[in-house]
């Protein structure tokens, strides 16, 4: 049932950014909660409503039936007031570079609970900067999602880079049966794998790329994979490092800047991924932002993080916010952080929404 007085959250919060919206927009639809932010984005350069995020309030109202007040760009306030989320058929179209991954986290979550299929088709940017991309969803937070008994099919239609955007995916979506996601360890190495996309540029690029990477992880060339990106609307570039254990994938990934070489981009990415793989934990930081709010929706579980970001401290404040108590938070020392997530909607430790 709608709880149809607002929650008010600030966007001042923590990290300050888009997160806390697309978070908020979420929750409000699963818990039928209407939702009232304020100050949005406000420790950006830019604060308020950019293109990608107005996407991303309309794209929650539409699969929703709700309706929205203070919807325009630039606006730095705004009211929610969701319907039924239903399954179904949707098209959403960025109309800039902005990132359609961030678009699908909005409404993958609560499409999630609404039973039946959906497929979900989104215009814009694939590859972005501060964003997670098509490659680290399809390879490091999709098997997971299985696990939890989420099924999310993705297709890469079209990739997309700032600033001609141009790209698409397809995200199939069907809810199966919740259950808890525990992990504590990442079990043996698997496979590693360095992937390059390229497109429209000098293809030396990628070579240049590889043999720095190939220099300071000492893979061989079997570890190397060329992506076809040929249909790209604009030039663009970018490294993925899947690291591949028996319990997870973690992946590593850096965007192709004008002004930056290749090898440095290489050299960046080729230390994260040696960082990562001298320690033992099975969630990096990105990936440990990532779970805490399909977790909270599902049957919930626990991890352990090599670290927490900023990101991640302001994801579980404002989950807690809504539900308090879905979200702890444990140092673990060397051992690094420890992640318990409380189903919202019940569970032998589930918290239960107010």
């Amino acid at each position: 049932m709608l709880q149809t007085t607002p929650i008010e959250i600030d966007g001042r919060q923590g990290e300050g950014g888009g997160q806390i919206l697309r978070t908020s927009l979420s929750l409000a639809l699963a818990l039928g909660r209407a939702l009232r932010l304020v100050h949005i984005r406000a420790a950006r350069k830019r604060p308020g409503l950019l293109r990608q995020h107005l996407t991303c309030v309309r794209a929650a109202a539409e699969i929703s039936g709700g309706q929205l007040e203070g919807a325009e760009l630039g606006s730095e306030s705004l009211t929610l007031t969701p319907g039924t989320v239903a399954a179904g058929q949707y098209g959403f179209a960025v109309g800039s570079a902005g990132s359609t991954l961030l678009v699908l986290q909005t409404v993958l979550p609560p499409l999630l609970r609404a039973g039946g299929e959906s497929v979900v088709r989104i215009q814009g940017g694939t590859h972005n900067p501060m964003a997670p991309t098509f490659g680290f969803v399809e390879a490091s937070l999709r098997p997971l999602l299985a696990r939890m008994g989420a099924q999310l099919d993705l297709e890469l239609e079209r990739p997309g880079f700032y600033p001609a955007g141009g790209g698409a995916i397809v995200a199939r979506i069907r809810a199966g049966t919740p259950a808890p996601l525990v992990l504590e360890g990442r079990g043996e190495a698997d496979r590693h794998l360095a992937q390059i996309g390229s497109a429209h540029i000098d293809p030396g690029v990628a070579d240049r790329e590889w043999d720095t990477l190939q220099r300071a992880l000492h893979w061989t060339s079997e570890s190397r994979q060329d992506l076809d990106l040929s249909n790209s609307s604009g030039p663009g570039n970018f490294i993925e490092l899947l690291l591949s254990f028996e319990h997870v994938t973690q992946v590593f990934t850096t965007i192709g800047a004008p002004g930056v070489s290749g090898k440095r981009l290489a050299s960046r990415l080729a230390s994260q991924a040696r960082r990562s793989l001298a320690g033992n934990c099975p969630v990096e930081e990105h990936l440990a932002d990532q779970l805490m709010l399909p977790m909270a929706l599902l049957a919930g579980g626990r991890y352990r993080a090599s670290r927490l970001s900023l990101h991640s401290h302001t994801n579980a404040d404002v989950i807690n916010q809504f539900v308090p108590g879905t979200v702890e938070l444990d140092e673990l020392g060397p051992r690094g952080f420890g992640v318990r997530i409380n189903p919202i909607f019940g569970g032998p430790s589930g918290a239960k929404p107010a």
